[in-house]
């Protein structure tokens, strides 16, 4: 395999690949939104980038922005790999003290740090971006809303002398908006989509091998859900009768903006209203855990609402069919009954680790959830289970970052061999490579699709298992994502192709 030979690159540390050649040439010509899969080398293209900017203008700086200090630290360490000896790199933390930061922006050439620390710095007076050539933004889909990407491109497209934006991601989101919205909050002029089907890709890229798992949901369990769904419904009912909603199938984000609408009335009726909806929106999360989760999840959850002192909470615990469905839950834990998705779970997992040398990642949406299958999973021979969780919330356990750098690592070396994870081992983190990656439960999410499943088939053959209960939402919000997956491709492609035939039209009247 042949490497890039660059002034400001150590030899053999980057493999020449056309598609990364081909992105980074079109980065340096404008503000570029790179889409790529994971594993694909976006850090790569972000140091020739530096390089070629650093060549460009010594004096100018290059700033590495990422969402979590653990990916901060990865990408200084990726740069200090490539980038020949010479080139200053500092991590900046809201740790250090505000002199210190200050004389670092200074002496330093590429500075990798979190948005909302550069944020702080650049509101203080810490920091100016003048002279700063080029800004990365790292997992981009997140600049939307309030997210400080925002301010911070903002104020740099303003105040720089000669910028320049690079944004990477796996996904930007499964709607044109969000796409849009992204675009527009970076300033993006080129889109740089590739995906594992392209050409030039293929040669770099593993097979994956996708399958799904369907299970029925249990008799009983339906005996559970016709209850509460009998609660949703009659609140439903009367709130529709009460003309605060029109439809039966409103959304809970729908619900939860319509709660915000009513608080600002601050009448009798629309807290009578609001009250009533945050009973719909509890049971309907009862469903959900019922449905998609796991029996003990659904259980502590119950015992979460019976000790809430809430209006909403004490009137749903009191109405009959919620402690029918209470008694009918705790009758079958105690029974030792779980979800049919544990059992099949336990049975794929025994299958995978007749391979020695596997390595699996388990997600799932709920912690209650990913504490249940790490004991499940800790049950099989020759199985090393370990919970991978985000930082601790209240009244709840979680894991610091120090915390979960460490799991990874002995992850990698072998103590553990299958990770049990919430969402925090999506996004960015260097997780080694896995075998097989498990859906517990599908995501309607495009970008946590993307995500979950890059964590495999990187430098070889990889699984996807994805695990659906029948006639759940778990099949709607599977091919919610898949919908949304194909939608976002073909969007990406659309705004490539325009942008293409908008250079093309310029340099032919050039």
């Amino acid at each position: 395999m042949p490497f890039i030979t660059h002034p400001w690159i150590n030899p053999n540390t980057i493999e020449s690949r056309a598609y990364q050649e081909s992105v980074v040439k079109n980065a340096l010509t404008a503000n570029t939104l790179c889409v790529l899969p994971t594993g694909m080398g976006k850090t790569s293209i972000a140091a020739l980038v530096s390089a070629e900017r650093l060549q460009k203008n010594m004096k100018g700086k290059v700033l590495f922005l990422a969402p979590t200090r653990p990916l901060v630290n990865q990408h200084k360490r990726n740069f200090e790999k490539m980038l020949k000896l010479g080139v200053e790199l500092h991590v900046i933390t809201g740790e250090q003290k505000a002199e210190e930061r200050f004389k670092l922006y200074k002496s330093g050439d590429i500075f990798f740090a979190t948005p909302q620390t550069i944020r702080n710095d650049i509101k203080s007076g810490l920091l100016d971006l003048a002279d700063f050539s080029l800004i990365i933004f790292d997992e981009a889909h997140r600049c939307i809303g309030q997210y400080s990407y925002v301010y911070i491109a903002k104020v740099y497209i303003n105040r720089a002398k000669d910028p320049l934006i690079l944004a990477l991601t796996a996904s930007p989101g499964g709607h044109r908006y969000k796409i849009n919205e992204v675009r527009d909050r970076l300033f993006i002029k080129n889109v740089e989509i590739k995906t594992r089907e392209d050409e030039d890709v293929k040669p770099y890229v593993q097979t994956v091998e996708n399958n799904w798992v369907t299970v029925d949901m249990p008799i009983p369990f339906k005996s559970i859900h016709a209850y509460l769904n009998s609660i949703k419904n009659a609140r439903i009912k009367k709130l529709i009768g009460w003309r605060v909603i029109n439809s039966p199938q409103t959304t809970k984000s729908q619900l939860l903006k319509l709660q915000e609408t009513l608080a600002a009335k601050k009448t009798g009726s629309a807290y009578g209203a609001m009250s009533l909806i945050a009973e719909v929106i509890k049971v309907d999360h009862a469903m959900l855990l019922l449905e998609t989760q796991c029996l003990y999840a659904l259980q502590r959850y119950f015992e979460k609402l019976s000790g809430e002192e809430t209006k909403a909470s004490v009137r749903l615990m009191a109405e009959e069919n919620m402690k029918n469905a209470v008694r009918l839950t705790g009758e079958l834990v105690k029974e030792q009954k779980e979800h049919p998705k544990l059992e099949k779970l336990v049975e794929i997992v025994t299958e995978e680790l007749k391979n020695k040398d596997a390595r699996i990642i388990v997600f799932a949406q709920f912690r209650d959830t990913i504490s249940k299958i790490a004991e499940s999973l800790a049950e099989i021979k020759d199985a090393a289970p370990v919970e991978f969780i985000g930082q601790a919330k209240k009244k709840g356990k979680g894991l610091s970052q120090k915390e979960q750098i460490q799991i990874l690592n002995e992850f990698q070396m072998g103590f553990y061999n299958i990770l049990c994870a919430s969402q925090v081992a999506e996004e960015g983190l260097d997780v080694v490579e896995t075998n097989v990656v498990i859906f517990y439960e599908p995501t309607p999410s495009a970008v946590r699709k993307i995500q979950r499943s890059g964590r495999t088939a990187r430098t070889k053959t990889g699984k996807v298992i994805i695990m659906m209960t029948k006639d759940t939402r778990d099949e709607a919000y599977h091919w919610s994502a898949h919908n949304k997956e194909k939608q976002m491709k073909k969007t990406l492609y659309d705004m490539q192709r325009r942008m293409d035939q908008k250079t093309m039209s310029e340099f032919g009247r050039g």
